[in-house]
């Protein structure tokens, strides 16, 4: 099974709406499912420039994982992403999710000088957690019960980690 990552573009909003409405996708999210194509073309063609969002796509070109990273926008925090992470669930395990990691991380250190990159992930998502863990992000905390999940509250770990140039403060 092959893949290949790239930049999302606005004619990927289709096979968006159908990543984020798979069940074991939109269940590990604060998104609502049945997003329409519709919704996904607006969302993309107003993307932000501090938004690099990339895509995972098959063989045949459909969008089978996404992940991405938001800067923040304030001006004391622009060393700081926010860091989001979506795979299809025919495709976990496959080495997807590490790819765009790895593809993610080389952008934040290489070219966007970002120190901090952070994210949740719902409590009960180990595999994902796993994923983040071996890719140096640390626990920093417990949202309780912050996610309304197959109609129960869930709660919501909060991770980060911290990357400083060669040199730079420890």
């Amino acid at each position: 099974m092959s893949f290949h990552i790239r930049r999302i573009e606005p004619e990927d909003a289709a096979a968006m709406a159908r990543l984020q409405s798979a069940p074991g996708v939109v269940r590990h999210t604060s998104q609502q499912p049945y997003q329409s194509a519709a919704d996904w073309q607006q969302k993309l063609q107003q993307l932000s420039p501090s938004c690099h969002w990339l895509v995972a796509c098959d063989a045949a070109d459909e969008v089978i994982a996404s992940a991405g990273l938001t800067i923040l926008p304030q001006a004391r925090c622009r060393h700081v992403a926010d860091l989001f992470l979506l795979v299809r669930d025919e495709w976990q395990g496959k080495g997807v999710g590490r790819a765009l990691m790895q593809a993610l991380l080389e952008l934040s250190d290489n070219w966007l000088g970002l120190i901090r990159l952070q994210l949740m992930a719902q409590q009960d998502n180990q595999r994902a957690i796993a994923l983040y863990e071996r890719f140096g992000f640390q626990h920093e905390g417990v949202v309780r019960q912050d996610i309304l999940q197959d109609g129960r509250y869930v709660d919501s770990v909060v991770m980060a980690r911290l990357h400083w140039p060669a040199g730079g403060q420890a």
